[in-house]
C-alpha cells in the first residue's frame, strides 16, 4: 500500500509538470510525506485489525468446548419491566421486603421455609460440589413463588481440585497477562459453569485497586494497582459473564485496596481526601460501570473522604446514593457485603444491620444471620415511617427486573443430565492453561534459566497446606533434592545442606490470600531464606501467590512471580525455571525493594 501511494504521488508530480500546472518539488515532497503518513495509518489499522481478528479467533477457540452448553436467554428490558411491575403490584409489604435479602445457605436452619416465604435468594459456598449445588438450587427454586437469585464467590472460577469444572488463578493473573480478551473469557467460562448448576449471580470481579502491599485480604484478588487498567479488565470480565446468563458484581465499593485490615475480622478506614478517592478507588468504577454490571457490592470500610463520622460505606448514603447513584449514574442492584462480617456484626445490632443499608441506598442485604428477624425489622421500619415505602418499592422493583432480564421466570430448571455431560471433562482447561502461562512473570533473571546438567535444590514453604502444588512443582521441575519447610522452620538444616551442594537453589513460596490467612512467610521461614542466601549458592525465588513476598528475595537472586497456587500454576512456573518457555507476564503492582 505504501509503495502504491508513493507511485501515485510521483505520477501526479510528473503529469502536473508536463501540463504546466506548477506542482513544485516542495509540494510533491509534502504530498509524498502525507502519503507516507496515510500509509502508516493504513498499516497500523491493518495490524490492529489482524490482531483483533486473531484474538477473536482465540476467544472462540477457548470457548469452543462449551458449544451446546449455552445459558438460557433472558428477556427484553420492556418485558422485564412489565413483569416486575405486575409482580410488585401483587406483593404484600413483607413479600417486597423479603426480596431484598440474600441468605447464606448452610447458615440457616430452614432454607425451604425461607424460599416459600419469598426471600430474594441464597448464597452458595463456592467449594460445594456441582451436583450438590444443582440439587439444592433446583429444589429451592421449586419452593419459591418468585424466582430466586443464587450467588457465589466464584472469583477463582467454579472448579476445585475435586471437580471437573475449571479452577482459575486469582484476578491478578489477568492483570499480569494484561489482556482484556482473557478477562472476557474468564467471565464467560465462570458464568457458563455457574449457570449450569443453577447459580445466576457471580460475586466477581474485584474492582479494588491494590495499592497497599500490606493488604491482607484483597492482594491477588485485585487485577493490580493501575486504576484505569483495573477498570478495563473488570469491564471485560463483566461483559464475558453477562453475555452468558449471569449477573456479575463489581466489588467492593468504593474501594478495599488501600487498607491493611481484613473487614472479615475488624473495622477499618480507607484514608485520603476526595481527590485521592476519585483518582484511585473510584476510577475503575467509572470505566467498568460502562459494562452495566448487574450488581455493585459495598464495602464495610469507612471512606474518610465521604463521611466525617466513622461509617461503613454499606451504611453511608453519601457513598451509595450520592456517589454511586448520582455521581456515577449507576442504576443496577447494590448489595451489601456479608452482614456476618465482624466489621459490622461487632459494631451494629441486628436492626441497624437490616435497616441502615436500605436507608443508605442498598437494594440487597447479604447474609444477615437471622433473616426472618431482619425482615420483620424492615417491615416495622416502614410501618413506623422510619424507612419510606417508596425506598422498598424501588429496590424490590430492581430485584424483580433483574431476575426477569435473566429470564429466571421463564427458563427451565438446569438439567442434571446436561450437567453430567458438561462434567465429563475440564472444558476450560485450555483457557486456564493459556491464562496461567500468560501471567507468569520473570522479574529478575538471576541464574535463570536453569541449564541442563546443573544440580538443583528445591526448597518449598507456604502459609497453608500446599502439598498439591508442591508435589506438582517437584514433579515438573525434577530437582536433584527437594525439601519442604514448615511454618516453624522445620527442615531448615536439610534445606541449607541441599542448597550448599547445589548449583542453583530454588526457593518456592506458596502464599494464599484468604480470610485470617496472612499472605506472608513466618519469621522462622524467613530465617531459612536468609540461611540459604548465606550458602553462596545462586538463588531463584519463585512466588506462587502474593507477589509482595518477592521483596524477600536476595538482591542478586532471580525472581519469578505467579499469582496463584494451583497445580497448573506450579507446572507453568517449572517450565519458566527450566527455560522451556519464555515468560510474557508483567508485574501489575509495585513491590517495595524490587
Amino acid at each position: 500500500m505504501r509503495s502504491a501511494l508513493a507511485l501515485g504521488v510521483a505520477l501526479l508530480a510528473g503529469v502536473s509538470g508536463a501540463l504546466g500546472l506548477g506542482v513544485t518539488a516542495d509540494r510533491a515532497e509534502a504530498a509524498e510525506a502525507r502519503a507516507d503518513s496515510l500509509a502508516a495509518v493504513a498499516d497500523s489499522l491493518t495490524a490492529d485489525s489482524l490482531a483483533t481478528a486473531r484474538r477473536a479467533s482465540q476467544v472462540d477457540s477457548l470457548l469452543a468446548p462449551y458449544a451446546g452448553f449455552e445459558a438460557p436467554r433472558g428477556v427484553s428490558a420492556a418485558e422485564a419491566e412489565a413483569w416486575a411491575d405486575a409482580r410488585l403490584a401483587e406483593m404484600s409489604l413483607e413479600e417486597k421486603v423479603a426480596q431484598l435479602f440474600i441468605v447464606e445457605l448452610g447458615a440457616v436452619r430452614d432454607p425451604d421455609g425461607l424460599a416459600r416465604m419469598g426471600v430474594g435468594g441464597f448464597h452458595v459456598f463456592r467449594r460445594t460440589p456441582p451436583r450438590e449445588v444443582l440439587a439444592v438450587t433446583n429444589r429451592l427454586q421449586r419452593r419459591a413463588d418468585v424466582p430466586l437469585f443464587f450467588s457465589a464467590d466464584y472469583e477463582w472460577g467454579v472448579g476445585t481440585a475435586r471437580s471437573n469444572f475449571t479452577e482459575l488463578p486469582a484476578a491478578m493473573a489477568y492483570g499480569a497477562a494484561d489482556r482484556e480478551d482473557l478477562a472476557e473469557v474468564g467471565g464467560a467460562v465462570t458464568a457458563l459453569e455457574a449457570r449450569a448448576q443453577g447459580v445466576n449471580v457471580l460475586f466477581a470481579p474485584v474492582a479494588d485497586v491494590n495499592n497497599n502491599p500490606l493488604n491482607p485480604i484483597i492482594n491477588t484478588r485485585s487485577f493490580g494497582e493501575d486504576p484505569e487498567r483495573v477498570g478495563e479488565l473488570a469491564a471485560a470480565y463483566v461483559r464475558g459473564a453477562q453475555a452468558n446468563g449471569v449477573l456479575a458484581t463489581l466489588k467492593h465499593f468504593p474501594g478495599h485496596g488501600n487498607t491493611d485490615t481484613d473487614t472479615h475480622v475488624d473495622f477499618a478506614a480507607v484514608p485520603g481526601d476526595w481527590r485521592s478517592l476519585w483518582q484511585t478507588e473510584l476510577a475503575p468504577y467509572r470505566v467498568a460501570l460502562e459494562a452495566e454490571p448487574g450488581f455493585v457490592m459495598s464495602t464495610h470500610l469507612w471512606a474518610r473522604a465521604l463521611d466525617d463520622a466513622a461509617t461503613p460505606a454499606t451504611f453511608s448514603r453519601v457513598a451509595l446514593s450520592d456517589v454511586l447513584r448520582d455521581s456515577l449514574g449507576y442504576d443496577g442492584l447494590v448489595t451489601t457485603d456479608a452482614m456476618n462480617m465482624a466489621a459490622v456484626r461487632d459494631r451494629y445490632g441486628p436492626r441497624d444491620r437490616a435497616v441502615l443499608p436500605l436507608k443508605a441506598g442498598a437494594d440487597v442485604v447479604l447474609n444477615e444471620t437471622s433473616p426472618r428477624r431482619a425482615i420483620r425489622y424492615v417491615v416495622e421500619a416502614v410501618e413506623s415511617g422510619d424507612l419510606p415505602l417508596a425506598r422498598v418499592d424501588e429496590s424490590a422493583r430492581r430485584v424483580l427486573r433483574a431476575k426477569a432480564r435473566l429470564g429466571l421466570h421463564t427458563a427451565p430448571a438446569p438439567d442434571r443430565a446436561r450437567l453430567d455431560r458438561m462434567l465429563t471433562e475440564v472444558r476450560g482447561a485450555a483457557f486456564a492453561d493459556a491464562l496461567t502461562r500468560a501471567a507468569v512473570t520473570r522479574v529478575r533473571p538471576g541464574p535463570l534459566p536453569i541449564r541442563p546438567g546443573q544440580r538443583v535444590a528445591l526448597v518449598q514453604m507456604g502459609n497453608f497446606d500446599a502439598s498439591r502444588p508442591m508435589a506438582r512443582l517437584e514433579r515438573d521441575l525434577d530437582p536433584d533434592r527437594h525439601v519442604r519447610v514448615s511454618s516453624r522452620g522445620g527442615g531448615q538444616r536439610t534445606a541449607v545442606s541441599a542448597a550448599r551442594t547445589a548449583d542453583v537453589a530454588v526457593i518456592a513460596m506458596h502464599l494464599r490470600v484468604g480470610m485470617r490467612l496472612p499472605p506472608r512467610l513466618t519469621d522462622a521461614q524467613q530465617r531459612v531464606v536468609e540461611a540459604i542466601r548465606q550458602t553462596g549458592t545462586p538463588v531463584v525465588v519463585a512466588v506462587l501467590g502474593s507477589p509482595y513476598a518477592a521483596a524477600l528475595a536476595p538482591p542478586e537472586a532471580g525472581v519469578v512471580v505467579a499469582y496463584d497456587e494451583t497445580t497448573r500454576t506450579a507446572s507453568a512456573v517449572a517450565d519458566v525455571l527450566r527455560g522451556r518457555v519464555e515468560p510474557t507476564g508483567r508485574l501489575p503492582v509495585d513491590v517495595p525493594g524490587l
